[in-house]
This record gives C-alpha cells, sequence and structure tokens, in this order.
C-alpha cells in the first residue's frame, strides 16, 4: 500500500543573535524516509516553458539542492500539449497550477511513499505545484516576502524530502522567505545544506560562504538594518549589520570581509570594488553562521550623494567555493552623505 502526503580587522566585528533551527525528515524504524534511488524529474512543459524566468527558476529551484549531492537520475520534459499535473502515475513531475487547485497556498509538494512495516521506506513519488500567478523574476539582497523563485526552492526541499523547518532557512512553514545576495538570491540556507549532506552526502568537500542583509530575530524574518535613507556625515563612525553564512561542508580557517559604498543600485553594483570603509578577518565552519554589526568610518572626502551599502564575502576569490556567485549582497539601508 502506498500513501500520499502533501507539505506546502577583527574590532568592530560583533556576533549578535541567531534563532536556532535544524533540518527535519520522517523516518521509518528509525531510517530517514528519502530518495534511495535517483528521481526522474518531469517538467511540465505547457506551464514550464523552455526559456525566460519560470524557467530559470525551475532550474535553480532544483539545482539549489541537487548540484550539492547530484541525486537526480535525469531530467525529462514532458509534451507541451501535456497540461495536467497527474499524481501517483509514475511520474515525479514539477509545473504551475491555478492557486485555488492547491488550496491558496504558493506551492505544494505531493510526495507518494509506501507504508511502514519493516525496514526503510522511501519516497515513491513526489509531484510539486508552484501557484502561477507568482512573480518569477530574479530579487535583489534584500527584496523582502515571497517570490516564485523562492517557493520553487522551497518545495524542491519537500521534494527532497525535507519538511518545514525554523531560523534562517528556505524552508521557513511561512513568508517571508529570506534571499541572500548575488546574482541568484533564492537559495539554500546552511541547516537546509546540512540536511542535505546528512542524507545524500555532498559529491565534494568544499565551503560556500553567502551573505544576506535579512535575518530572523525572535523567529521573525526580517531585514537587519530598516529598510530606508539615513542621513550621516563625512567623518562619522558608522555601523551596519549582515547575515553570513557557510552551507558548505567544509570551515574556511580565513577569509576576508568587506564593506563599501557605492552609489550603484543592485545588480549592478554588485561587481564593483571601489570605496572599500572597512576590512575584517573572518572564519567560519562548516554549516555555521552568524549575524554581525559591522562598523566603518564614512570617508572624509566622500562625495556629497545617496550610498548603497554592500557586503562582500572573499572579495580576492582566494576561498575555492561550491558556488563563486552569491559572495555579495547589499543592506537594505541606504545613505545620504550631506555634511
Amino acid at each position: 500500500m502506498k500513501t500520499t502526503t502533501f507539505v506546502g580587522a577583527v574590532a568592530a566585528l560583533v556576533l549578535g543573535g541567531t534563532e536556532a533551527g535544524a533540518a527535519a525528515w520522517d523516518t521509518c524504524n528509525g531510517t530517514p524516509v528519502k530518495w534511495y534511488s535517483g528521481p526522474v524529474v518531469y517538467r511540465n512543459r505547457c506551464s514550464i516553458p523552455d526559456s525566460g524566468n519560470v524557467n530559470t527558476a525551475y532550474w535553480n529551484g532544483l539545482r539549489q539542492w541537487d548540484d550539492l549531492s547530484h541525486i537526480v537520475s535525469g531530467f525529462n520534459v514532458n509534451a507541451a500539449t501535456d497540461c495536467s499535473l497527474d499524481h501517483s502515475d509514475g511520474q515525479n513531475e514539477i509545473g504551475l497550477c491555478d492557486r485555488a487547485a492547491i488550496d491558496g497556498n504558493n506551492g505544494v509538494t505531493y510526495s507518494t511513499v509506501g507504508l511502514c512495516f519493516i525496514g526503510s521506506n522511501g519516497i515513491d513519488e513526489a509531484d510539486v505545484c508552484i501557484a502561477s500567478d507568482l512573480d518569477f523574476t530574479p530579487r535583489t539582497g534584500n527584496a523582502f516576502g515571497t517570490s516564485g523563485r523562492s517557493t520553487f526552492v522551497h518545495e524542491a526541499g519537500h521534494f527532497f524530502g525535507f519538511k518545514h523547518e525554523g531560523g534562517h532557512s528556505i524552508l521557513r512553514t511561512s513568508p517571508p522567505h529570506l534571499v541572500t545576495g548575488g546574482s541568484e538570491s533564492s537559495t539554500l540556507w546552511p541547516t537546509n545544506a546540512q540536511g542535505m549532506n546528512t542524507l545524500y552526502g555532498y559529491s565534494q568537500t568544499k565551503p560556500n560562504l553567502l551573505p544576506s542583509s535579512m535575518g530572523v530575530v525572535g523567529d521573525v524574518a526580517q531585514t537587519l538594518d530598516p529598510s530606508g535613507t539615513v542621513t550621516v556625515c563625512r567623518g562619522t563612525a558608522q555601523s551596519v549589520k549582515f547575515y553570513v553564512g557557510n552551507m558548505g561542508n567544509a570551515a574556511v580557517s580565513s577569509y576576508t570581509l568587506r564593506v563599501r559604498l557605492s552609489p550603484t543600485a543592485p545588480p549592478n553594483g554588485y561587481s564593483e570594488s571601489t570605496t572599500v570603509v572597512a576590512t575584517f578577518n573572518h572564519a567560519l565552519g562548516a554549516f555555521s553562521e552568524g549575524i554581525y554589526s559591522l562598523g566603518f568610518t564614512v570617508p572624509a572626502s566622500l562625495p556629497f550623494n545617496t550610498y548603497y551599502v554592500y557586503l562582500d564575502m572573499d572579495p580576492e576569490g582566494v576561498v575555492s567555493e561550491l558556488r563563486e556567485n552569491d559572495n555579495t549582497t547589499v543592506s537594505a539601508m541606504t545613505l545620504r552623505v550631506g555634511c
């Protein structure tokens, strides 16, 4: 018998509190309920076309997880004329659905598993429906709220057997889902990645540094610095808060953190390297994270203007990482230098 479930310089580097969270999954006789043979995934081409934002959101959702352990054994595509998403038909299908069809949720994952008798029990089939009215465009590092891209990553976590969790996690039970910095801000967080390592094992041993201007304080997801513009004077001491984490399975004994000011908005400002106002040496263990207050002085010669505050992790590119495009983010706070 089968059952089907669904789930919708070092000074001025000050550590702050973080809300605890941990990856979770179902068990059968003490062993994880997971994929014990590599699943084949079928993209519903009727709702997820071969190109565009929905397509890249689909690939990002799966690859954020699968690139760590390479569990998926095949990526197939159904005919464009096949607009139904069937459950318990032997296919692991992912597609968009009308929100009303999934009880108003942003997304739902239907997992089919055998009844737990003796020994272990695996996932036999999983189908994912994402609400079609979500916004699937990429977000910058301080975008607040749930998007289609973050929902794809969230539901892909359920596809691989993970349950909801708290803290800094793409599997938070309710929006907003946190976003990290870089060109693809809908990503995993360290506890998610640690769960993937525990259930399936990483395919390679490397760290992966990632920052965010968002964090969880008292189980409330929020921008760590309030969104808005603060007027400051040249030569004054200021500070900015950022989350930093390592979703890799290897520690980094030493790397560089730097804060810089730029009048250029993201994403173009991500690639700049001018007006560095503070540099710190730091270390991160595997799957570790923290929220930090970083102090700096507004340069005395800085032209009057409004500046975005960026954080770069390992800007020299010294650390070999699982991904190299997620090391920069931007604060929700901007600084207006007017005196």
